[in-house]
């Protein structure tokens, strides 16, 4: 009989193991290095995409209110005031549609508080009001405006009715369920008598009746302390202060001057601007930065409104401008 042997099991070296941990660091760095760069682009690419989506709503709210400054429907003539010039926060530069476009260069006019940057620009227009028409003729001397149906337009808003002979502004006393329109007293600034204040002329049926949009857009902190593009609007009389943007860093608004062509020679601030007819178009300039922070390798430098400007904690920034013709201005 012969005896058989069984080798001892033998395991691995300690050098091949640490030769193995080596290798599986190797990977696993790699590994990391691999994520955190796909995290960062990620990071960049969606700080990116959400400045360009909020530089896009700033600037389509601000065409479209400096596009209509000035519309009065089919009226040609200068505006019949009927509101009360006397009345509590009553201002030509709010209600006085017959100058429809102004601003302030690094200031902010008396009912703008809390602006932190920019300018400031102010923009009056009538906007239609859809499903509301008259019902019949309305005589000079008529305190309201009968309609078809309730208007749903709410008490205390700024009213203009127009038609090509004249147009008249005025503040709706009604309820937003009536079927009418009045221009009886109080409110704020409320109307003048109508008892011895008669509307520019009668109207028949096909009056336009339309809503006074009277707004300020300045940059001033959100509700997250960041900064935002702002709106102050007074449509209802009293005044409306909203975020609609946040991430805007700074506002330049530059204005387009016209000669006795209608073509613009020059563009310039609004301190600048020696008459306020004179301007046909309207040139904006934004800054944004995103409200995510660590987005982008190093802080940014940004050039805006001739300067440097720093943007801080590494987020990513972006300049928008476009240039915006006032239509009822242009030739």
């Amino acid at each position: 009989m012969t005896r058989s042997s069984t080798p001892r099991q033998q395991g691995f070296s300690l050098v091949e193991l640490m030769i193995a941990m080596v290798l599986g660091l190797l990977l696993m760095a790699g590994v990391l290095q691999t994520f955190l760069s796909s995290k960062q682009t990620y990071s960049t690419n969606n700080a990116l995409a959400r400045v360009q989506e909020s530089g896009r709503f700033a600037m389509e709210f601000l065409t479209n209110d400096i596009r209509n400054a000035g519309y009065k429907g089919e009226c040609i003539s200068a505006l019949n005031n009927l509101l009360n010039e006397n009345g509590s926060g009553y201002s030509a530069d709010l209600y006085d549609l017959n100058q429809p476009i102004t601003g302030k260069t690094g200031e902010s006019p008396s009912w703008v508080t809390n602006r932190t940057a920019g300018d400031v620009i102010h923009i009056k227009y009538a906007a239609n009001i859809p499903g509301v028409s008259a019902s019949g003729n309305t005589t000079a001397n008529a305190n309201a405006i009968v309609l078809n149906a309730a208007s749903g337009v709410a008490q205390d808003a700024i009213i203009i009715v127009a038609d090509p002979k004249g147009c008249d502004i005025f503040q709706n006393r009604s309820n937003a369920n009536a079927s009418a329109l009045s221009r009886g007293n109080g409110g704020k600034p409320g109307n003048k008598n109508s008892a011895k204040n008669n509307f520019s002329h009668a109207y028949d049926s096909s009056m336009e009746v339309l809503r006074l949009e009277s707004a300020s857009y300045y940059i001033g902190n959100g509700v997250k302390g960041l900064p935002s593009l702002r709106r102050i609007s007074f449509t209802s009389g009293a005044k409306f202060d909203e975020e609609l943007v946040e991430g805007v860093e700074d506002m330049q608004i530059l204005y387009g001057i016209a000669g006795s062509d209608r073509q613009v020679d020059s563009y310039v601030s609004a301190s600048s601007v020696s008459n306020w007819d004179n301007v046909v178009s309207v040139r904006v300039h934004l800054l944004l930065a995103s409200t995510d922070t660590n987005v982008v390798p190093e802080n940014q430098i940004i050039k805006f409104n001739g300067k440097d400007v720093t943007i801080q904690n590494r987020r990513l920034a972006q300049v928008f401008s476009t240039t915006i013709g006032i239509r009822n201005r242009l030739p």
